[in-house]
């Protein structure tokens, strides 16, 4: 302090403006290593922000049926399912190219199958004996054509299903009897509309 006294009026204001210089310049440096730290932060922020969407956008869809290639392939959340009959190689000559949506859009896990147009004929033509018969096989009718007969809803139409599961097809159609629910007066409602083979 004695030597600060000492000092001319000049080199006092010299030494106060070199102080004041000096604080400026440690508190700029500071700032700026603080700002930059921030910005490097927000960045790391972002990138780890866009690498988890990233992520969320891949998803796994599996196809199979009659495509050439079937199989589990990789996609973007949203993605068409034309684009994944695509990536299987497109469709075989057997496919249905009916039996899929091809503008559905897919997510993670969906299963696509694409269906045989030999299937779809075999259905028709079961369906086609069934109505020129007119008669249901209650061996293998299943639980809507049971129900076109008199007086069969929902829970005996599941009766019948369950009684042939557990112990075997009908031998005879009086064996439907057999099953709860189905006494002699329905029987007779029935047993000129069914058959066991």
């Amino acid at each position: 302090m004695v030597i600060f006294m000492d000092l001319t009026r000049r080199e006092k204001i010299g030494i106060l403006v070199f102080s004041l210089i000096l604080i400026f310049t440690l508190s700029f440096s500071y700032f700026k290593n603080k700002n930059a730290s921030k910005i490097e932060v927000m960045n790391e922020k972002a990138i780890s922000k866009e690498e988890n969407i990233e992520k969320m956008d891949d998803i796994k869809v599996y196809i199979t049926g009659e495509v050439k290639k079937p199989g589990v392939y990789s996609l973007k959340n949203g993605d068409r399912a034309e684009k994944a009959v695509e990536l299987a190689g497109g469709f075989t000559e057997r496919a249905d190219k009916n039996s899929i949506n091809l503008a559905m859009k897919l997510k993670d896990e969906d299963y696509i199958k694409v269906e045989s147009t030999q299937s779809s004929s075999s259905s028709i033509q079961t369906n086609i004996q069934i109505n020129l018969s007119n008669k249901i096989n209650i061996n293998t009718a299943d639980k809507e054509q049971l129900k076109t007969l008199p007086r069969i809803g929902d829970s005996l139409a599941e009766r019948i299903i369950d009684f042939r599961n557990k112990n075997g097809p009908f031998k005879r159609i009086e064996d439907i009897k057999k099953v709860s629910g189905i006494g002699d007066k329905m029987f007779e409602n029935i047993k000129d509309k069914i058959s066991v083979y």
